[in-house]
């Protein structure tokens, strides 16, 4: 069976959702196609070359890339609203599955809010099959502005990556000195990561910490500033993109998610399988892997005072 994944710009945990997804079909003999925005899956699938299309930018453009390759389809998966329309206009039908990965929030899309709710409610209506990753999810499409007439299913994330590495090898790497905690945060280095926040926080941590950040993204220049105008050169540390992240996540004391915004916390799904202590902002459905005071911490998001104080309790 000829599967095409679709998925617009992503550098996080839906970009290693996928690869992991297409990785598992090619294993079980489906034909697997990739279409995405240039670089997206750089050093990542192995066995696949992804065709590149602007998802993100061009949109007629883009439609009209996808229509030769939604044509070849059996299955059209499409990841997030963007290219779910996408795949719907160019042709889909009732091949289309998409997986929604984050809601439409205020908070990120800000004057477009409006129009994004109601094409996101109306996604689902286009699809044979749409997949929703968190209980709030399934509510939202299931309310009576959604679309009811189509099954839901909550999908389990997985498989989580296994380290390779032993966590002494990870902390002489890092030359983190002995007996000083290693705190980790992975994500893109973007506003609704709010690594600002963690680094405000670094400043509430009286005792010795060493802070490292797996990302990479448009506010390094702003972030690499803050760092430097606070005198945390030495406590906060970003590392850039790693596509080996479970390593760092498995040998860190506390691995942190500060987000402003989630559709789920993949982050915290992963650091919680590798038996780490997680601090976490309670945002969409974090607060329904963790459980405060027994498996991490849950802070509000943007109180970076909150955040040093319970990355210090663990």
């Amino acid at each position: 069976m000829k599967v095409l994944q679709v998925v617009g710009p992503s550098s996080g945990g839906i970009r290693r959702h996928v690869a992991t997804l297409v990785e598992g079909l090619r294993v079980r003999d489906f034909e697997v196609s990739v279409a995405a925005p240039k670089g997206v899956f750089d050093d990542l699938l192995s066995g696949v070359n992804p065709v590149p299309v602007s998802l993100g930018s061009q949109m007629l453009r883009a439609r009209r890339d996808l229509i030769p390759l939604v044509k070849e389809a059996e299955v059209v998966h499409a990841h997030g609203l963007t290219a779910g329309w996408l795949c719907a206009m160019a042709g889909a039908g009732d091949r289309l599955v998409v997986t929604v990965h984050n809601l439409v929030l205020d908070e990120a899309a800000g004057a477009s809010a409006p129009v994004l709710r109601f094409l996101e409610g109306r996604l689902p209506a286009r699809a044979k099959e749409t997949i929703v990753i968190s209980e709030e999810m399934r509510q939202r499409f299931s309310s009576p502005k959604g679309a009811t007439n189509h099954m839901h299913l909550i999908a389990p994330v997985g498989p989580v990556p296994e380290p390779s590495r032993s966590k002494a090898d990870v902390r002489q790497e890092l030359a983190v000195p002995e007996g000083v905690p290693l705190v980790v945060l992975v994500g893109r280095l973007h506003q609704q990561k709010a690594i600002d926040v963690l680094i405000e926080a670094a400043r509430h941590i009286e005792s010795p910490v060493w802070i490292a950040v797996i990302g990479e993204g448009p506010e390094r220049e702003n972030l690499e500033g803050l760092i430097s105008r606070y005198g945390l050169g030495e406590v906060v540390h970003l590392l850039g993109r790693r596509d080996d992240a479970a390593n760092y996540q498995n040998a860190a004391d506390v691995v942190v998610m500060c987000s402003l915004w989630e559709g789920f916390g993949l982050v915290v799904a992963e650091a919680l399988h590798l038996r780490r202590p997680v601090v976490a902002t309670d945002v969409g459905p974090v607060s329904s892997m963790i459980k405060d005071g027994e498996t991490g911490r849950l802070v509000p998001p943007n109180d970076p005072e909150a955040l040093g104080e319970a990355i210090s309790y663990l």
